[in-house]
């Protein structure tokens, strides 16, 4: 019986090892790709024991390589020569001894660009700044202007001059809330055209210059290798290279006239854009400090319709602020002759006016 069992046991091992060695064949089938289609599936419903948790009797489905490692490493090679030959070329031009594609006119369009952007960029931080010391004062001004009505319910004796006060106070106040509307949509519309527009445009003059190095790396390759080829003509292995980089200059040169074409429309578009956009911003911004600072209300609604701006929700006016123009709120009080409280007259003097 111990006979009989060993040799069941043997066929039981032979069997195991022949179906295990059909599998192993299968997985390599599968790794290099299959023989009929892109993913290779492998019955593991006869085998002996699971693999790492696959439950048996399920296929498993085995990605084939999409690229080949050849292509893979002919890319990784082209991809360093292009990079190894652009360092050099950029070395070369910053110590003087390589030269370099230059476009004057449009070289000249993007130095503007850059310049402008840093102008504009400028006029943003002072027109934020006088945001900020605007909505400050605005502040200051409406708390004045509540101080004043409390104080004319105290303070019957003054009752005229505290109102008139608090009337100012608060239309001031509210002028300036206009104001600060217009001067933030000053400041968005301003920051769009610095920070979106123009950027937009110097990512198009990256890819430019990065078109201009690869053309100057490839072109002074190509010159080298002529340069070697007339002191060896014969050097059959400089040739075919000379024929490959002659195919890659084409190839760098027809991508890099492509990028300057775009590039110079695009900055044609932008500065036309942005004639448009700062003459309009400009008109604004003109407009409204001069409607607020002669107290012209209706000038600054007209600028508020104007410009499509939507105000942020405003508390109701109350019965004491003028809903009509500030000068209606700007009424000279009469001044009389008045003592001062510090001096009492003598010697038959006028007392001095206090204005």
């Amino acid at each position: 019986a111990q006979l009989s069992l060993s040799s069941e046991e043997v066929d039981m091992n032979e069997k195991s090892g022949r179906v295990g060695g059909e599998t192993v064949d299968l997985q390599a089938e599968a790794a290099s790709g299959g023989r009929q289609g892109e993913f290779t599936t492998v019955d593991l419903g006869e085998t002996t024991a699971g693999i790492h948790g696959v439950a048996l009797g399920e296929p498993q489905v085995v990605p084939s390589n999409s690229v080949p490692m050849t292509k893979r490493l002919s890319d990784f090679k082209s991809w360093s020569v292009t990079h190894v030959k652009c360092a050099r070329q950029i070395i070369s031009e910053r110590f003087g001894k390589g030269s370099r594609t230059v476009d004057v006119e449009l070289d000249e369009s993007v130095q503007a660009l850059r310049e402008t952007q840093r102008k504009y960029q400028t006029i943003l931080l002072q027109s934020r700044k006088l945001v900020m010391q605007l909505r400050s004062s605005i502040e200051v001004q409406r708390g004045l202007g509540e101080m004043f009505a409390e104080y004319a319910v105290r303070s019957p004796e003054l009752l005229d001059e505290f109102k008139s006060n608090s009337a100012v106070q608060r239309q001031v106040a509210k002028n300036g809330d206009l104001l600060l509307a217009l001067l933030e949509a000053f400041c968005r519309d301003v920051q769009t055209l610095v920070s979106k527009t123009m950027d937009d445009t110097l990512l198009n003059v990256k890819a430019y210059e990065s078109a201009r190095v690869e053309y100057d790396a490839f072109r002074a390759d190509l010159e080298n290798l002529r340069a070697a080829l007339v002191q060896n003509p014969n050097n059959a292995s400089k040739k075919a290279k000379l024929e490959e980089s002659e195919k890659e200059l084409d190839s760098h040169k027809q991508k890099y006239d492509q990028m300057r074409s775009d590039l110079a429309v695009k900055l044609r578009f932008l500065e036309e854009n942005r004639v448009k956009v700062m003459q309009k911003q400009l008109v604004l911004l003109h407009n409204a400090t001069c409607a607020y600072y002669t107290g012209n209300t209706q000038d600054l609604n007209r600028c508020i319709q104007v410009f499509h701006i939507k105000l942020p929700p405003q508390e109701p006016a109350t019965p004491n602020t003028p809903a009509e123009n500030l000068q209606t709120a700007f009424k000279l009080l009469p001044m009389s002759a008045t003592t001062s409280p510090d001096t009492t007259p003598n010697r038959g003097d006028e007392a001095k006016p206090i204005y």
